[in-house]
């Protein structure tokens, strides 16, 4: 059977598997499996399958995923991000749509300690969403930006998108995080700017507030963001300095959040078996991804799809640009239905002989596709994040459909964002160059 076949069929079994509603992960593992014993007769296909999901779950890298998620929760169920929540919107919230901009300013701040955008929208939705529906914003409007600022958790390090790309693509974790900092910045003053316009053009989406914080209550306020600001120096200095490696300074970043949490007397037993839990759940979701994704990538590789698909691209009369337009649009339509932990781990085992063979920034890429990620978690109809503000607020207080076209803009950002990062690569590459010069 001629490889492009077998990839229709394989591509198609999954898309069924998914709309029967079987979880994505076990739809992976279980296609693989059947693959393995179709392509390979016997029990060598199954030990090759089996192999490359367990090989990969042993990488010593991934250890900093589940301690990173742990730090989010521990921020997100303690004082330290309501306390920076309140002192972004004493600076921000006399501006139109300032309890919007609040959000998106404090979804970046809080992505510098978060690395899931789940731990990020949650937290982001729970401080923000009742101020702003008390003060009578448009319910899609105030659901999409909380949506959009959850995203930029995995995109401004730490990031587990970003960490689960560079153990695949052999790419440097530190480097990764360096090249998504600007693009993240970059997003969240491109999304400023629309909240502002937009509100400016019709206040009625955004009522003001009548109340004021003279600047001597602003700056006032800034000591109780020093937690926060801890462990941000914490988490990338000791990266950056090479003190530690990103595992490293994940396990350090952590210790040091418990410390302040319980020397603020923000936790106790019964918020630390919260904590611990919400961790294993996430932790554990992932790690199926992960086994599912990569078994699936290995029945890929092996049955020679992939070196087939990257003979056939590099053949065609294409430029490298075209290329990656076109991975990108796919990107989108899959983002549309499938969680971005598992794109990332399905699509990158595939696509990174193209990248080297076309001589493509292989970090360059990975910043672009993570932004993509970010648009697929706000996209209809399966973005994650949008069901996670819908579960924040009561059922008629926020229509799926108000907020599905309240995310379409903040799609359009994500997308201009891509454009621009594609037309100046610097954006993306010359912070690592100068953190990590190698």
């Amino acid at each position: 059977m001629e490889w492009y076949w077998i990839l229709l069929v394989l591509v198609g079994s999954l898309c069924v598997l998914l709309f029967m509603g079987l979880p994505v992960a076990f739809s992976l593992g279980f296609l693989s499996m059947i693959a393995a014993l179709v392509f390979w007769p016997g029990t060598e296909g199954l030990y090759g399958v089996a192999l490359a999901g367990y090989g990969h779950m042993g990488n010593y890298t991934l250890v900093c995923v589940p301690l990173f998620i742990l730090m989010a929760q521990v921020v997100m169920h303690s004082r330290m991000g309501a306390d920076t929540y309140e002192v972004a919107d004493r600076f921000l919230r006399n501006l139109p749509g300032g309890l919007g901009i609040t959000s998106a300013v404090f979804g970046a701040i809080f992505g510098a300690v978060c690395g899931a955008s789940t731990a990020g929208t949650a937290t982001v939705g729970l401080l923000s969403l009742p101020e702003m529906e008390k003060r009578g914003y448009q319910a899609g409007l105030a659901g999409a930006i909380v949506a959009f600022a959850g995203a930029l958790s995995i995109l401004i390090p730490p990031s587990v998108i970003l960490i689960l790309y560079g153990t695949l693509a052999n790419e440097s974790i530190g480097a990764l995080f360096a090249g998504g900092f600007l693009p993240g910045i970059l997003m969240t003053c491109i999304a400023i700017v629309y909240i502002l316009v937009r509100v400016k053009l019709n206040p009625a989406l955004a009522p003001r507030e009548d109340v004021r914080y003279t600047w001597a209550e602003k700056f006032s306020s800034l000591w109780k963001v020093w937690a926060i600001l801890l462990l941000v120096l914490l988490l990338l200095g000791t990266i950056y300095t090479g003190v530690a490696t990103p595992t490293e300074a994940s396990a350090i970043a952590c210790v040091a959040v418990f410390v302040i949490a319980f020397a603020k007397k923000t936790m106790n037993m019964q918020l630390l078996r919260k904590v611990l839990l919400a961790t294993v759940k996430t932790t554990t979701m992932i790690g199926w991804i992960i086994i599912g994704a990569t078994s699936f990538g290995y029945v890929i590789i092996y049955s020679g799809c992939a070196a087939s698909l990257t003979g056939w691209v590099v053949g065609m009369d294409v430029t490298p640009t075209t290329v990656v337009v076109v991975l990108m649009i796919g990107f989108v339509i899959m983002g549309m239905f499938l969680d971005p932990a598992a794109i990332v781990m399905m699509t990158t085992p595939i696509i990174l002989p193209i990248l080297h063979a076309l001589d493509i920034n292989v970090l360059w890429f990975g910043i672009l596709m993570t932004i993509n990620m970010c648009a697929g978690n706000i996209s209809p109809p399966m973005g994650l994040n949008l069901y996670i503000v819908k579960g924040l607020v009561p059922a008629a207080s926020m229509p799926m459909k108000d907020l599905f076209w309240g995310a379409v803009p903040f799609m359009l950002i994500d997308f201009t964002t891509i454009a621009i990062v594609m037309i100046f690569p610097a954006i993306a590459t010359w912070l690592p160059s100068l953190v990590i010069p190698s």
